[in-house]
């Protein structure tokens, strides 16, 4: 078959590898001009950066094994992270249960309340059970009305603003069991891992391998339009013109995909589709003369903040691999139609600028050297109570067209091993369906 993957980003290299290995011919176009998607980089300090943070769990298996198969697993390291939680004008430490206990804005019974509560969410198996429950009913009714107030509503209204009444506990479930699996017995530590030289290592080698296995990886170029006869996809438009294909894989989110398509498609499958809802991402990376705080990720839960977190990510990876200088990422999730997102960079950082010193007492923009901003528009999905009825398969009701993308990981929250999973999945679903 001659298979067209639109999007470079994970799950369309590894969909591409796989394909290419099985024997097909296959084209992946992106407009973007290099890999790795939403996990993308550019040059700083001699070396490359993530334009929105990652970093790898130790329960990311997918991610891990992907790096030991290109051969870059000695490039892989590991450290302890520092976690925090902005509160009351103060920073405390939050990353283990003594620290919870530690924890003044609640009281004892309330931190007993909360850590207990974070046990049991660590100990539950299926997700299923909280499919129809309201992450913010479950909270307040579990965590109690302090934790809710104090910290849980302000940072669930941080990540989805508007839309935080109607999340559902299934994905709150996840983050949880996610995190509690990558510390170590007890829960006292957490490991996160990272490549030297950035995660754009991982996708240049993997492009490189796609290239090796027979692919035509063309980056730079960005597909117009789905092309479709009938109830058919018979290939795509792009730069080179209308190209012919046996099938097309497509990995964007859904409401960047759509308008590729025609309007009159009709049923379940794209009702489905148009139904989801995503929110951006505007990241802040500030390059400064000094470290601000010996955190790696501090949460703030304060519906004042135009960021939901502050990241340092050289209390994670040292200063020296950047020249000596401070790495600090400042992210904030909301519509692309919010004012914030559509801001200039000057208003973004004043703004930014303006409630950094409630976090960090002290801050001065003179201490920074440098600012870069990126924005992405479909960021995350807006994850509901009862999600899993908008979940669609990869396959569509368009013989020939199927899709991998991130509103298709539920319950789990984005991440790089989910994108692996999509990829390899999408693969096989093109090749159990064939023409």
């Amino acid at each position: 078959m001659r298979i067209g993957i639109i999007g470079a980003g994970l799950a369309g290299l590894v969909a591409g590898r796989e394909l290419a290995r099985a024997g097909h011919q296959v084209v992946l176009s992106d407009e973007a001009g290099e890999p790795g998607g939403l996990a993308g980089t550019f040059p700083f300090a001699g070396t490359r950066l993530e334009k929105f943070y990652h970093h790898v769990f130790t329960t990311d298996l997918e991610t891990i094994q992907l790096i030991r198969d290109l051969g870059l697993e000695a490039e892989l390291v590991w450290r302890e992270t520092p976690m925090g939680m902005y509160q009351g004008g103060r920073l405390f430490k939050f990353a283990t249960p003594w620290d919870l206990l530690r924890f003044k804005p609640l009281s004892f019974c309330n931190r007993l309340r909360f850590g207990l509560a974070i046990l049991y969410l660590a100990k539950v198996r299926r997700w299923q059970k909280y499919e129809h429950v309201r992450a913010a009913d479950w909270m307040r009714r579990v965590y109690g009305r302090q934790a809710w107030e104090k910290v849980l509503g302000p940072l669930l209204h941080g990540k989805f603003g508007e839309f935080a009444p109607e999340i559902g506990m299934a994905w709150f479930y996840s983050r949880i069991h996610t995190r509690a699996g990558s510390r170590t017995q007890g829960m006292t530590k957490e490991s996160l891992g990272y490549l030297r030289g950035s995660f754009q290592v991982m996708h240049d080698a993997l492009a490189a391998s796609v290239r090796a296995a027979g692919a035509d990886l063309r980056l730079g170029e960005r597909i117009e339009s789905v092309r479709v006869e009938g109830e058919r996809a018979v290939g795509w438009r792009g730069p080179r013109g209308p190209e012919d294909f046996d099938a097309v894989l497509a990995t964007q989110a859904p409401p960047a995909l759509l308008p590729l398509l025609p309007g009159n498609l009709n049923g379940a499958y794209w009702d489905k589709l148009r139904r989801i809802q995503y929110l951006g991402n505007v990241c802040a990376i500030l390059s400064l003369k000094r470290s601000l705080s010996p955190i790696y990720w501090m949460n703030i839960p304060d519906l004042d903040s135009p960021f939901i977190a502050v990241i340092e990510h050289t209390n994670f990876i040292a200063p020296e691999v950047y020249q000596g200088r401070h790495v600090l990422y400042l992210s904030s999730y909301l519509p692309t139609s919010h004012p914030r997102y559509q801001a200039d960079s000057e208003k973004l950082l004043e703004e930014f600028f303006g409630y950094l010193p409630r976090v960090i007492p002290g801050f001065t923009p003179q201490e920074v050297t440098d600012a870069r901003i990126f924005h992405a528009p479909y960021a995350q999905p807006v994850i509901r109570a009862g999600y899993a009825d908008n979940l669609v398969g990869h396959a569509s009701p368009l013989t020939g067209l199927y899709l991998a993308n991130m509103a298709q990981i539920y319950p789990e929250d984005r991440g790089m091993s989910y994108s692996i999973r999509l990829g390899r999945a999408a693969a096989r679903a093109i090749q159990a369906r064939r023409p």
